[in-house]
């Protein structure tokens, strides 16, 4: 059974994000940055930054904080960056490498010491193309800004767990990405491809055509060609240990341009490779909207994936699509009960698992908002953010906590054990942990103007009790970036009696943040400090009608004051470098990755150009 075996591969949901097996564990040169957010958790907190302290951030001084490297490639670069410590290659030890995905379909390896590229592959057969948006989807301009390729946007995930390097380093990993193409012939065929790639030299280790037929009763859905054009790789994949095995990698998809491109639908795919390392096998398939109408449900999540527990549950949000769940009261759910079977899931957040032999997906738990239909009506989808899973509250009530916004701009907090996250009430209210409406929404009325396209971001600051243990943040569309604080048996400024954030922003950026809004995410030179950073990129150029720049801001985790930024109209900033802007044009919903001392940022650069930017501190 692979949730046993997943039981067996790892420790308590603290340690999670923290403890990447195969990692090296040198302190201050041991992150392993495999995922979106740094980790399965999606909590985006890096607690081992020693030298990126806001003094050197902010330091005007000739070693300060600064960019270091722009390195050109070829294509733009949506998907977040991965790094990795003390990789050998060649017989050379490189401290920081960069691993970097673009729109044509192209795989780096890129030094952070020197900007050098250390490998490359391209990722297009001969006889194909990378996609493009203008070309090949139905009015549909979502890919921004131009020229709108479409070749690898999912961010990969790479496993590290049966590194054998000694003194510290890396000596072996696999990198996984979907790459998407087509057939440069007539008819055109559309295909994505998921890779397996050494992280040391780039070769391919095995590559399979995504496919399969989901079946449930008399419910069959084949993806085919069209599936393969019509669906967004946009999500994050993530690895699913299995003890002595190499892991599940789930992948999930959308759509693009959501009515006008179909048939879609949200799938979410496992595949395993053998312990030869030579062959990928597809293990399980699964789809959100199945009974009804067989489209819709799409899990975007803002570029974010699905998040792990210690216990191998799976948790993700779910977009537009009907719902067909019952009505159910908590603690008693019946998360399979439906009107019809199998369940339809729109508006949704749920909890998963992969388990039995063979492989299967199985919804365990789940929640639905009891107005789903009215937002499938407005375009008000639950599923456009990302989940988060917070911290153990050892002394907590309840322990086990899961937030999540989306385009209504309200934040849920469920308890994810099973039988708790609320299920459908069928009413006028939603039976949550907490539900906090319409707090991410500049403007209420006339027309409701809300919305997350990303994921939160936070930051530990304690071990759980009566006081707070902790602060999330989002940034929504045309709002600062917003800090809730967290209290596991609740406050004053909370309104639970038990676990719940303060209702209102304990603090907030002076920085208005335009669409689509930034994705959060921490960093601290330790566990213990008080002086924590948050760092985002304004991507809000990527949509205007003269693409412009991106910019890097960092801020003080504790009051939201901008302690660096690129935006020469950044004011108030403890300091402001226009010199240090990023090379090229911001991308939407892209996140910056902080590890060993260095800030990565992905821009594009027109028609055939991306940029990997490297800051940090000589």
């Amino acid at each position: 059974m692979l949730a046993a075996a997943f039981l067996c591969a790892l420790a308590n949901a603290q340690d999670l994000d923290t403890n990447v097996t195969g990692c090296p564990t040198a302190s201050g040169s041991s992150t392993c940055y495999t995922t979106f957010q740094g980790g399965v958790s999606r909590r985006g907190f890096n607690p081992n930054e020693p030298a990126l302290t806001q003094d050197a951030v902010t330091s005007t001084k000739d070693k300060g904080f600064h960019k270091q490297y722009s390195t050109q490639l070829n294509g733009a670069l949506y998907a977040q960056p991965l790094v990795l410590p003390n990789v050998v290659m060649n017989g050379t030890t490189y401290p920081n490498v960069a691993y970097v995905v673009t729109q044509q379909d192209a795989v780096y390896a890129v030094s952070g010491s020197s900007g050098k590229i250390l490998w490359r592959d391209n990722l297009v057969p001969t006889g194909y193309a990378y996609l493009n948006g203008s070309v090949d989807l139905l009015n549909c301009t979502d890919i921004l800004p131009t020229p709108g390729d479409i070749g690898i946007m999912g961010t990969p995930v790479i496993d590290v767990s049966q590194n054998t390097g000694t003194d510290n380093t890396i000596t072996s990993g696999t990198l996984y990405l979907v790459a998407r193409t087509k057939t440069k012939a007539s008819p055109v065929t559309y295909v994505q491809t998921l890779y397996a790639i050494s992280v040391i030299d780039g070769s391919v280790k095995a590559s399979i055509v995504i496919g399969g037929t989901y079946l449930n009763g008399t419910v069959s859905i084949t993806w085919d060609s069209d599936y393969a054009r019509n669906e967004n790789q946009r999500g994050a994949l993530v690895a699913l240990p299995v003890s002595g095995q190499n892991p599940q990698i789930l992948i999930t998809w959308a759509a693009h341009c959501d009515s006008a491109n179909f048939p879609y639908n949200g799938w979410m795919m496992a595949y395993q490779l053998n312990s030869a390392q030579t062959a990928l096998t597809q293990t399980s398939i699964w789809t959100s909207v199945p009974s009804d109408t067989a489209y819709e449900g799409g899990i975007w999540e803002g570029a974010s994936g699905p998040a792990l527990d210690s216990g191998g549950h799976i948790y993700l949000s779910i977009g537009n699509g009907d719902a067909n769940v019952n009505a159910s009261t908590p603690p008693n759910d019946a998360p399979t009960s439906c009107s019809q079977t199998p369940c339809d899931y729109g508006n949704s957040i749920l909890r998963m698992q992969l388990s039995g032999t063979p492989a299967k997906f199985s919804v365990q738990d789940f929640f639905t908002v009891f107005d789903w239909k009215s937002r499938n009506n407005s375009d008000y989808d639950l599923g456009s953010g990302g989940v988060m899973l917070l911290p153990y509250q050892s002394n907590g009530n309840p322990k086990n906590l899961l937030a999540q916004a989306g385009k209504e701009g309200s934040i849920y907090l469920l308890q994810v054990d099973k039988g708790y996250m609320g299920g459908y009430n069928g009413g006028n209210a939603d039976k949550v942990t907490q539900y906090i409406k319409s707090v991410l929404c500049y403007q209420i009325t006339p027309v409701t103007e809300c919305g997350i396209w990303g994921a939160p971001g936070w930051w530990t600051t304690g071990n759980g009790g009566g006081g707070s243990s902790g602060y999330a943040y989002w940034g929504a569309k045309s709002l600062p970036l917003m800090q809730f604080k967290f209290y596991p048996n609740g406050s004053s400024c909370t309104a639970t009696s038990g676990a719940g954030f303060c209702t209102t922003p304990s603090a907030q950026s002076a920085h208005i943040f335009s669409w689509p809004g930034p994705t959060p995410t921490v960093s601290a030179p330790s566990i213990a400090s008080a002086k924590a950073i948050v760092w985002l990129i304004d991507s809000h150029n990527a949509t205007s009608s003269t693409p412009g720049p991106a910019n890097l801001w960092a801020f003080d985790a504790a009051t939201l004051t901008c302690l660096f930024t690129t935006d020469g109209q950044g004011a108030p900033c403890t300091r402001v470098s226009t010199a240090d802007q990023p090379v090229g044009t911001a991308i939407k919903f892209t996140v910056p990755t902080v590890a060993n001392g260095q800030v990565f940022v992905g821009t594009t650069g027109g028609p055939s150009q991306g940029y990997i930017n490297i800051y940090g501190i000589d």
